[in-house]
């Protein structure tokens, strides 16, 4: 047997499987249909975030020159940036397969998806006060031919290029007469659904998705120009995410990442998705005033992009076409009268979550916050909900006298914008805050309360799998563990040790 050069499997490459299996619960028809169509939207989800992060890294080591093999597993950098090009492109043609057979099994529901050569008369007069009332407002539309230098466009948002053939004339070098032709991009709102429900007709649902109305829209929108042909076809770019921080010692750690986290907006593009059919001329216009070089990922797509709004495809009130709900359970042998942290000193309790309530992280804290024997609370926080009650039961423990200190990790990726305001809101509250570990992220999900008992400290603590989000809580599988094992906790107390320690010496 000849064994291969390589004995693993590059990193990118595995992700990439991954969210292949992702893709592969979008087709299996065992899974219930509206659900298979928000695998679709996690899987484009995904794909998004892989090229801001990883694609991205692999480009800036390609850019400088490296080949990379170090740290990319024996790939070569350039090598590995068009592997990553050929297998995505494969598997964008592939969800465009599956998402067409979804469509044909939505219509044997009586779900039908139109486009905007599909509106019916009786369906117009909706659509278009619709478009008036919600959309129009909303949109933001720029004719690109006479400006000076191309905007810069959304990292992942989606745009329509417009390209309208003009009725009027113009010499070209040879003085020949050509059509006059306008380019223009309309940016697909965020406010407001992708998917508009039209009204009921007996038992069919007709949506339409947000692009198609505009695009049935778009004589209004462009009524001031005289035209012979109008076309919309919609392109995607996404940016590099990675996090570029300086070392300006002037600088507090919330400046430089919340710096960072601004010049993502201006960062370079790592991908740009493109409808296959465009127009040659349009296609090639983009392209030029974009300046999309060879290391960007360019990627023939569908009709769509976005696709991750699927995610949030609306139930039509069709329960036999999702995931049949289920009601968290209490955790066994709980009192949910009594004190949880006696509850605690007497026996440990596990939690497994969505199956079991995330509320019991939340009352845990509470009590801490209330209970006049709590001395301290210690934590580390990663991802939070909107709204955090964790955050709001921190700052009700500072309120009422206690030593509270945070750990938040300001790098969470695509939360630091969030970690920052709750860092700020943390730290008016009197909470004492850590700002990470210089070289380690801390992923770390974990809790330390003491409490005066008997002329004595008393600890109690949890460990988590899972970050303290009560809304990702109803969605991904994680233990909580909550215990007063003093062996565990007093491993978890050197853990907020180091913290404190390198907090210290690198204040």
């Amino acid at each position: 047997m000849i064994k291969s050069k390589n004995q693993y499997i590059n990193r990118e490459i595995s992700w990439l499987k991954f969210n292949d299996r992702v893709l592969q619960e979008s087709a299996d028809p065992e899974v219930p249909l509206i659900e298979r169509l928000r695998f679709l939207g996690i899987f484009s989800n995904n794909l998004d975030e892989f090229f801001k992060v990883r694609y991205a890294t692999v480009k800036r080591i390609a850019e400088a020159g490296k080949s990379g093999k170090s740290v990319l597993g024996g790939e070569v950098a350039k090598d590995l940036l068009e592997e990553i090009t050929k297998i995505v492109i494969e598997q964008q043609a592939r969800s465009l397969e599956i998402h067409k057979d979804i469509e044909g099994e939505l219509e044997r529901e009586n779900i039908y998806l139109i486009n905007e050569q599909e509106v019916t008369p009786e369906q117009s007069d909706f659509l278009k006060t619709y478009f008036q009332e919600k959309v129009s407002p909303q949109l933001m539309t720029i004719i690109l031919n006479d400006l000076t230098s191309f905007p810069m466009l959304k990292d992942s948002a989606a745009y329509l290029a417009v390209k309208m053939v003009l009725n009027s004339n113009y010499l070209n070098d040879s003085g020949s007469k050509e059509k006059e032709i306008s380019f223009a991009l309309i940016e697909i709102p965020k406010g407001i659904d992708r998917f508009v429900v039209l009204p009921r007709e007996g038992d069919k649902h007709y949506i339409i998705i947000l692009d198609d109305l505009i695009r049935y829209c778009l004589d209004s929108i462009f009524s001031m120009f005289d035209y012979s042909s109008i076309t919309a076809h919609m392109i995607k770019i996404t940016r590099d995410a990675e996090l570029d921080i300086d070392n300006d010692l002037s600088k507090s750690f919330i400046e430089k990442i919340s710096s960072s986290v601004d010049n993502r907006k201006i960062s370079d593009p790592v991908r740009f998705v493109y409808d296959k059919n465009i127009e040659k001329d349009t296609l090639r216009f983009l392209q030029e005033k974009m300046e999309i070089t060879d290391t960007d990922s360019v990627i023939p797509g569908g009709r769509y992009h976005n696709r991750r709004d699927y995610m949030s495809f609306p139930s039509l009130g069709k329960e036999d076409l999702m995931y049949e709900k289920i009601k968290p359970l209490a955790i066994r042998g709980i009192d949910p009268e009594g004190s949880f942290l006696d509850q605690i000193r007497n026996k440990d309790y596990l939690q497994y979550v969505p199956y079991h309530k995330f509320s019991y992280i939340i009352r845990f804290l509470r009590e801490a916050a209330l209970d006049p024997k709590v001395r301290s609370i210690k934590i580390t926080l990663y991802r939070l909900a909107d709204n955090s009650q964790v955050v709001a039961s921190l700052i009700n423990a500072a309120k009422n006298g206690k030593q509270v200190t945070v750990q938040i990790e300001l790098r969470a990726r695509f939360d630091e914008t969030a970690n920052i305001m709750y860092a700020e809101q943390l730290q008016e509250e009197g909470v004492r805050l850590i700002f990470g570990v210089p070289g380690l992220k801390v992923h770390s999900k974990i809790c330390l309360i003491e409490r005066e008992e008997e002329d004595r400290i008393k600890r109690y603590g949890l460990i988590s799998t899972g970050n303290f989000n009560e809304a990702t809580g109803r969605v991904y599988t994680d233990y909580t563990l909550f215990t007063a094992n003093e062996k565990i906790l007093k491993e978890l107390n050197l853990v907020f040790e180091f913290f404190d320690t390198s907090y210290k010496i690198n204040k």
